[in-house]
C-alpha cells in the first residue's frame, strides 16, 4: 500500500512539474527587446510564425518560428542560442565569428553554415551537406570533454 501511495504522490509531483515548466505561447512584443533586435536586424521582413516562452529552471528561453521556416533560440536576455536556417538558405553571416567562416570556406569549399548553436567553450555548427563540427571561436577544434563526449 505503501509503495501505491509513493508511486502516485510521484506521478502527480511529475504532471506537475510538466505543467510549470511547459512552453507558454507568447506574443512577439514579449520577447526580450535584444532579440526582437536581432530578429529585425538579421530576418528583415520575415514575419513571426509563432513564438514561445521556456521557462526552465535556468531561466526562460524563447523559441521562434519564422515565416521562411528559420528558428531562432534564445536566451533570457534576448542573446541568440541557436539559429537553424530555412530550407535552401544559410544563416546570417553577420553572426557567424569569421574565424569559423573563413575555416568552413576554406575546409568546405562550396559549403554553407545551414545551422549554428552556442556552446560551452564554442560553438556546433552544421553544414549543408550534413556535416556537424564542434569548433571554438576562433575555429580550433574543442575538446570532446568540453562538449560532453568524455572518453571512459
Amino acid at each position: 500500500m505503501r509503495k501505491l501511495s509513493v508511486l502516485i504522490l510521484f506521478t502527480i509531483m511529475a504532471s506537475l512539474s510538466g505543467i510549470v515548466f511547459a512552453d507558454t505561447l507568447i506574443n512577439n512584443s514579449q520577447l526580450p527587446k535584444a532579440a526582437q533586435t536581432f530578429l529585425t536586424k538579421y530576418f528583415p521582413g520575415d514575419a513571426i510564425k509563432k513564438a514561445k516562452m521556456d521557462q526552465g529552471r535556468r531561466g526562460a528561453e524563447y523559441e521562434v518560428d519564422l515565416s521562411s521556416g528559420a528558428e531562432v533560440e534564445f536566451r533570457d536576455n534576448g542573446d541568440w542560442k541557436k539559429v537553424k536556417a530555412a530550407k535552401g538558405k544559410s544563416v546570417p553571416t553577420a553572426i557567424i565569428p569569421s574565424a569559423i567562416s573563413k575555416y568552413v570556406s576554406k575546409n568546405f569549399a562550396g559549403q554553407s553554415i545551414v545551422e549554428i548553436s552556442r556552446k560551452r567553450g564554442g560553438y556546433e555548427v552544421e553544414l549543408s551537406n550534413g556535416s556537424e563540427l564542434k569548433l571554438t571561436e576562433d575555429a580550433k577544434p574543442m575538446p570532446a570533454r568540453q562538449y560532453g563526449n568524455r572518453p571512459r
